[in-house]
């Protein structure tokens, strides 16, 4: 399924090296034979392939991008491609790169890419093609890796097949509408004479992964680097596993997922405990209430586990605490009461805690699951925690 509109900017990214036909070659594929528009070509290279790209394609009267414009009747100014479309991979001291061959070179490569793809793809305007046909292997692969981590549903990433007797050729760079010959050596170093009528260029599509959606969203705006995107990505996925605990500390007001905590106050801590007790306690909706069906024991119930987990700390004694939970008398007022503004009271406060806690837990990357959500229609809310009864430890328990 593609969400692709009539006001988005097709850009075609391509990393390439010492061989600029992958590029008017892929533009051939996707403009004659899947009738794609081109808006933008940029590339990703080093110094020696910007030389190879610039002197190859770029010459108005004698570059190969002009010739293709000229035999398919597209005028060059539609498609934004030209010397500031190139891209130089470089050291951290600004030394452009001729060659990429060293790991520190490919660590600075795939920082680069990344970034350029992080940024093409921020833009929801945008619709990106990435080929990854050329340059260094390990351009390829990073450019993919980039796509993995940003690409959105609109965007594809493919790698463009050519003839094996036209592969190679320095004097190929599309099939013209109009067949010449070209003079090739094979590989038994026979040389033979073949008409472009007999190359063929297939587009292939490498499905990938798109990570966008259960990676944090930090990473569409940090400059970091790939190895460290890579680790956070990684601890997303795994937070996504069942098998976390949702670790509950009353003493330090935190509420834990693996490595990932949410820092509470009083307020924000009872209501996540109380939801977390509900939802244990199993009955109505897996564990989810509506307001009118709690009752004063269950704040009492709440509030005896973290009173008994929390009576030590600072020298708190049983008057502090009470103090610092004052709001539960209010709370379990109104909520004996039958009067319409308790009862609008209780949910005006319930809500106001919910959403704190919400952004909290956004802030903290916890995956959704261990949020405290709702369910149904306003009038009919009824609020619990989504997380599995058996995932939830609290922590005074343990040794």
């Amino acid at each position: 399924m593609t969400t692709d509109t009539p006001t988005q900017r097709h850009i075609l990214l391509c990393v390439a090296g010492l061989t600029p036909q992958i590029i008017t070659e892929t533009l051939y594929a996707l403009t004659q034979q899947r009738g794609e528009r081109v808006d933008e070509i940029r590339v990703i290279t080093t110094l020696s392939g910007r030389d190879r790209i610039t002197s190859a394609l770029l010459d108005p009267q004698h570059g190969q991008f002009y010739a293709f414009c000229r035999d398919y009747h597209i005028d060059p100014a539609s498609i934004t491609f030209d010397e500031t479309m190139l891209t130089l991979l470089r050291a951290p001291d600004g030394r452009t790169f001729d060659d990429i061959r060293t790991v520190d070179d490919n660590s600075d490569a795939v920082n680069q890419i990344c970034e350029i793809v992080r940024e093409l793809t921020h833009d929801p305007g945008t619709r990106l093609h990435a080929s990854a046909a050329g340059g260094r292997k390990t351009m390829s692969i990073y450019l993919t890796a980039a796509m993995q981590l940003f690409g959105r549903l609109q965007d594809r990433l493919s790698h463009v097949l050519v003839h094996e007797y036209f592969e190679m050729h320095s004097g190929f760079f599309y099939i013209p509408p109009t067949p010449c010959e070209l003079e090739l050596t094979d590989r038994q170093g026979q040389v033979r004479r073949l008409s472009t009528e007999q190359a063929t260029i297939h587009l292939a599509d490498i499905p990938f992964i798109r990570l966008r959606g259960v990676i944090s969203d930090w990473m569409r705006h940090s400059g970091s680097s790939y190895s460290a995107m890579v680790q956070r990505a990684q601890e997303d996925l795994d937070l996504l596993e069942e098998t976390h605990i949702l670790r509950i500390d009353v003493r330090k007001k935190t509420v834990a997922v693996a490595n990932r905590w949410v820092k509470l106050r009083e307020r924000e801590l009872f209501v996540y405990a109380l939801m977390a007790y509900l939802r244990q306690q199993g009955g109505g909706d897996a564990g989810y209430v509506r307001l009118d069906e709690l009752t004063v024991d269950d704040l009492d119930a709440v509030f005896r586990r973290i009173t008994a987990a929390r009576g030590n700390e600072h020298g708190l004694d049983d008057a502090d605490i009470v103090a610092r939970f004052g709001f539960l008398d209010k709370l379990a007022g109104w909520m004996a009461s039958t009067h319409e503004d308790a009862r609008n009271a209780v949910q005006k406060t319930f809500e106001q805690v919910f959403s704190k806690i919400k952004r909290k837990c956004e802030d903290a990357q916890l995956p959704e699951r261990y949020h405290l959500t709702t369910r149904g229609e306003r009038g009919a809310l009824r609020y619990g925690l989504e997380v599995a009864p058996e995932r939830i430890v609290w922590e005074e328990t343990e040794p």
